[in-house]
């Protein structure tokens, strides 16, 4: 059940059982650690400074779960009642359908692990910080990972996010457009300046790492080495020097009398060699934009940003898995050109968001709820959001948005494809903001 992806059918369970059995037994059964003079088991109780019902009541209503014990009221009666009794052991609720963490959707074991390393929850004299890595690690082969995203008093607020795999293959910028380069479809000018800009980010996240060959002999590489010999996989790479071609040797060599286009490969290779990928995606991305040049690294690849519609506002916590994960599939679609499928992704996502509040309201009552909510008791915006919300609707159930339906209105201009998309995605913008 927890290995099905059924993106349009609304189901998001990458999480499989074995990596949620395996996060479970780090709390059931602690973390064993070979500390060579001594094997150490060391354990981290998910509830931290609390008690278990102070914990579970920040991520659920207990007055309002009903009891499976007869003789009180509601879960937190229950709860309450057996904790102190001792009947129920710590694990308990990792196998109780009511809390669904090993059945339920993704988010709710992801939004479950981001409070047990919440800062008023952990307990900063323990050992919470070796639970987090053991975690991230079984949770990036799902296509997750737990990361700092504010500070609280001083301390790290953890969310969750999809986690960016990095293919094993590398295809540089050069070789994916080599046509377009060619036909000169693609002119980007990097001025020297600019140039500078970006070696020195990419010289100050150079990082040093500890490798073993097949022989167990240990040495060491640093991030600008691993892009040279990525590039020359594809290309022997060539500069300009007192306007004769010759020879890269060393990476500093990429900086001047290169094309923009090798710049470019140097730039996804080395996203590709720095743990601080994200950080690193910033601050390259900022220098484009200073300097007017209309190029975005994203998810390890450089892109134009002439052909990007709109985009969510990158502090927007999208706070659920299937959601995020459309989104995301519709903006890569998007920016590759391919509008019919980048639309039928956003529509999706749209669809999505107006069960927010499904099943707690029916689906309508869900829509009308979420309308409400970001009208802000003025009418006029109401009935304007009521009237964007129906003709979206309308244009999904009479147009051809999803390519296996058939009877429907065929859409035969790119044109058409990017407006519907815009449409969609400014609106979904708008709702995500509100239901942070």
């Amino acid at each position: 059940m927890c290995e099905n992806i059924k993106l349009g059918d609304y189901i998001l369970n990458k999480i499989t059982g074995v990596t949620r059995r395996d996060i479970f037994d780090l709390f059931r059964k602690g973390i064993t650690e070979d500390n060579w003079l001594s094997i150490e088991n060391i354990f981290y109780p998910y509830y931290g400074r609390f008690d278990i019902v102070e914990f579970l009541k920040r991520l659920y209503n207990l007055a309002d779960l009903k009891s499976i014990d007869s003789r009180v009221d509601n879960a937190e009666e229950e709860i309450i009642m057996h904790t102190h009794n001792g009947d129920y052991p710590d694990d308990w609720i990792f196998e109780d359908e009511r809390f669904q963490l090993f059945d339920g959707e993704d988010n709710i074991l992801l939004d479950f692990i981001c409070e047990v390393f919440h800062p008023e929850v952990r307990d900063e004299n323990g050992v919470w910080e070796r639970y987090l890595e053991r975690i991230n690690v079984l949770l990036k082969e799902d296509g997750y990972e737990i990361v700092a995203t504010s500070k609280l008093s001083g301390r790290d607020v953890y969310s969750w996010k999809i986690y960016r795999i990095i293919p094993d293959m590398y295809i540089p910028f050069s070789e994916r457009n080599k046509s377009l380069i060619l036909n000169k479809k693609i002119s980007v000018k990097l001025p020297n300046g600019v140039r500078y800009q970006l070696f020195k980010v990419m010289n100050e996240y150079d990082e040093i790492f500890y490798l073993t060959d097949k022989t167990n002999w240990n040495y060491t590489k640093y991030s600008s080495e691993c892009v040279l010999e990525d590039i020359n996989k594809f290309y022997l790479p060539k500069h300009y020097v007192n306007k004769e071609l010759v020879e890269i040797k060393g990476f500093k060599d990429f900086q001047e009398g290169t094309s923009p286009s090798t710049v470019f490969d140097v730039i996804e290779s080395f996203s590709r060699h720095t743990t601080e990928y994200e950080k690193f995606e910033k601050e390259i991305n900022t220098i484009f934009k200073l300097n007017d040049i209309n190029i975005e690294l994203k998810s390890g690849e450089i892109h134009s940003i002439n052909n990007i519609a709109i985009e969510l506002d990158s502090s927007i916590r999208i706070s659920e898995a299937g959601i995020e994960e459309l989104i995301a599939t519709a903006d890569d679609l998007y920016r590759k050109g391919k509008y019919s499928y980048a639309v039928e992704k956003i529509w999706d996502a749209f669809e999505r968001i107006k069960t927010y509040y499904y099943p707690a309201l029916n689906k309508k009552k869900s829509a009308e709820k979420i309308i409400k909510d970001i009208s802000f008791e003025n009418e006029n915006i109401e009935m304007m959001f009521d009237v964007e919300f129906k003709t979206l609707t309308d244009i999904g159930n009479n147009y051809r948005i999803r390519h296996h339906e058939i009877n429907k209105i065929d859409i035969s201009k790119e044109l058409h494809y990017k407006y519907f998309y815009k449409r969609c995605l400014a609106l979904i913008s708008v709702l995500l903001e509100n239901l942070q």
